[in-house]
């Protein structure tokens, strides 16, 4: 696990909040909202200029701004790539960095956030995944646009 800021985070990692920053008002109103150390919290989305970003946390959404989101620490599981997993170990789809049509074409296919994925072989050639109980073939280049954290 590493510690990171919450502006870092990539829609739909998870993470732990370690330390909340900021003034006395804000830090006061983040703990009326639940965003306290140790709260699970999800960021969903990021607005298109990258402000303000949407987060959810205990069950309710909330958006706040990026510098605010600045002065959160939480604590993240790493991303990489799905093309560096090793076979044999599962792990969760957290974000596809594709474009529209390949990212619509990846979710038909069962690769959505959230999604454990399980690598049975990697090497040269196509990745071979099993999914939802279904064995899928993807090249190394499309492998490496899904960011993966390891499975909790």
């Amino acid at each position: 696990m590493t510690i990171r800021s919450l502006e870092e985070l990539e829609p739909g990692e998870k993470g732990r909040v370690v330390k909340v920053g900021g003034n006395g008002s804000i830090t006061r109103r983040f703990r009326d909202m639940g965003l306290v150390p140790g709260s699970e919290v999800e960021v969903e989305r990021v607005a298109p200029l990258g402000d303000p970003v949407e987060i959810k946390i205990k069950g309710y959404h909330l958006a706040i701004r990026r510098e605010e989101a600045a002065s959160i620490l939480v604590e993240a599981a790493p991303l990489m790539p799905l093309a560096l997993v090793s076979p044999g170990e599962v792990v969760q789809v957290v974000n596809v960095r594709t474009g529209r049509g390949l990212s619509r074409r990846l979710a038909d296919m069962g690769l959505l956030p959230g999604t454990e994925v399980k690598v049975i072989t990697s090497g040269p050639g196509p990745l071979v995944l099993e999914v939802k109980g279904t064995r899928l073939a993807l090249g190394h280049g499309i492998a490496q646009k899904v960011m993966v954290a390891e499975k909790k």
